[in-house]
């Protein structure tokens, strides 16, 4: 019987000991996000805008080998882009005729992890 008990409390110990190694685990850091607000000059957000973004200014200029691939805005004129590098980064906002060339066209700062960053960019 005491055998029994032994062997119990040995493996409740050991159950306890795996536990508290499991939740001592720290989770990894959540690759930062880019969510952008995409308005016309009067307020009103823009749907179907195509937005991409670029690491140096000349790819940004030549609008040449975005991060990700080009993302649309919603209905809202928002567009998420997610598990970006924690650095700066030119943005490029298209819809029809209209840009973001003479607005926000960078990012202020680097993005962080466990972050995301909400930009507004105006198109014209």
């Amino acid at each position: 019987m005491v055998k029994g008990i032994r062997n119990r409390v040995f493996v409740l110990l050991a159950a306890i000991w795996i536990l508290m190694g499991v939740a001592s685990c720290e989770k990894p850091d959540n690759l930062p996000q880019l969510e952008i607000h995409v308005l016309d000059l009067a307020g009103r957000p823009v749907s179907s805008a195509y937005a991409a973004l670029f690491i140096t200014y000349d790819e940004w200029i030549m609008q040449d080998n975005p991060v990700q691939a080009w993302r649309k805005t919603g209905i809202d004129g928002r567009v998420l882009f997610t598990d970006l590098q924690e650095i700066s980064y030119y943005i490029y906002i298209r819809s029809g005729d209209a840009d973001n060339t003479l607005n926000e066209i960078r990012t202020t700062g680097s993005l962080s992890a466990n972050q995301r960053r909400i930009l507004t960019v105006h198109i014209q």
